[in-house]
C-alpha cells in the first residue's frame, strides 16, 4: 500500500500544516473532523484558515479535548492569500488546499511561489483497494508532449524519494489498431509511443508501457504511475473513479516546488482530507 510509505515517512515528523476553509459548512465540518482525527496520533499542529463566519461555524462543532491545543484557527478575509503568507514567513511548513476555490488557490500559488507551471500528482485508490499515482488532474495540465515528459520526470523523482520503484503506464485515446480513424486520436497514440521511447532511454531500469486506452490493463499490470492523454480526460477519469466508481483520493502533490503543497477537491471526503494531511506531514521540509 503506497499510503503506508507515507505513514512510515511521517512517523517521526513534527510539522505545522495549514488547510483552508471554503463557503460550505458541510465540507468545512469534514475538514475539522479529519484534522481532529489526524491529530489524535500526531505530534503536529493544524492551522485552519477561513473567513470569520466560516471559522465561527466550525468552532461551534468543537468539543473540549487535549487535541484542541494542536488546532489553530486563523480568521482572515482572504484565506487563499493568508495561507501562503504564513507559509513564506515559516509559521506553517506545508499547505493542504482544503475547500479553497481552485482558481483562487492556483492564482496565489503562482504569485507567492513564483511558479509558472502546475504539475499535480494524485494518489488514488480503486474500489478494490489498489493504490496508484496518477495525473494529470488539472484540465490545463500536460497539454503537450514536452509537458507530459516533464510531468513524468518529476513524478519519478517523487516516487524515488519515498522508495517506490516506478512502473509507468502511458495512456492514449485509442488502441493502436484504431490508428487512422481520427487525427486527434492518432496524435495521442503517437505521443504515447514517443513518451515510452524517451522515458526508457532516460530511465533504463524503469518499466514503461503504452497501455493505449485500456486503463484497466494498467491496473491489472500493477502500474503505480499512470498518465492520462491530457488534463481534461485525466480530470474526468479522476472524477469518475472517486465520485462515481467507489474509489478514493488521498490528495495530490504539487511537484517541482520548494515548498510542500497538497491539493484536494473542495468537495473531497474525509479520507481525501485525512490522506492529504498525511502527505503534507510526510513531505514537509
Amino acid at each position: 500500500m503506497i499510503l503506508q510509505k507515507f505513514e512510515e515517512a511521517a512517523k517521526e515528523k513534527k510539522s505545522n500544516i495549514g488547510i483552508g476553509l471554503g463557503d460550505s459548512e458541510y465540507h468545512n465540518n469534514k475538514i475539522l473532523k479529519a484534522s481532529l482525527n489526524f491529530l489524535e496520533t500526531r505530534n503536529s499542529s493544524v492551522f485552519i484558515f477561513g473567513k470569520k463566519s466560516s471559522v465561527n461555524k466550525v468552532r461551534e462543532q468543537m468539543q473540549i479535548s487535549n487535541i484542541e491545543l494542536q488546532l489553530k484557527f486563523i480568521e482572515c478575509q482572504e484565506p487563499e492569500k493568508s495561507i501562503f503568507e504564513y507559509l513564506l514567513n515559516k509559521s506553517i511548513n506545508s499547505i493542504v488546499r482544503g475547500s479553497i476555490s481552485s482558481t483562487k488557490f492556483l492564482k496565489n500559488l503562482k504569485i507567492y511561489l513564483n511558479s509558472r507551471e502546475i504539475n499535480r500528482l494524485a494518489l488514488l485508490e480503486t474500489y478494490n483497494n489498489y493504490q496508484f499515482f496518477y495525473g494529470p488532474v488539472g484540465i490545463d495540465e500536460c497539454n503537450n508532449l514536452e509537458k507530459k515528459i516533464k510531468f513524468l520526470e518529476l513524478a519519478v523523482r517523487e516516487l524515488n524519494e519515498i522508495n517506490i520503484i516506478p512502473k509507468i503506464s502511458v495512456l492514449s485515446g485509442g488502441r493502436i489498431s484504431d490508428t487512422g480513424r481520427d487525427a486527434k486520436v492518432d496524435k495521442t497514440i503517437q505521443d504515447a509511443n514517443k513518451i515510452v521511447e524517451l522515458m526508457k532511454r532516460k530511465f533504463v531500469n524503469i518499466t514503461v508501457t503504452h497501455d493505449e486506452i485500456l486503463i484497466e490493463k494498467a491496473i491489472e499490470n500493477k502500474s503505480n504511475l499512470i498518465i492520462a492523454p491530457d488534463g481534461i480526460s485525466g480530470n474526468l477519469i479522476y472524477r469518475t473513479l472517486v465520485h462515481l466508481g467507489g474509489g478514493k483520493a488521498y490528495g495530490a502533490i504539487y511537484m517541482g516546488l520548494k515548498h510542500t503543497i497538497i491539493d484536494t477537491s473542495r468537495v473531497g471526503d474525509f479520507s481525501e482530507i485525512h490522506g492529504a494531511l498525511l502527505l503534507a506531514l510526510a513531505l514537509s521540509k
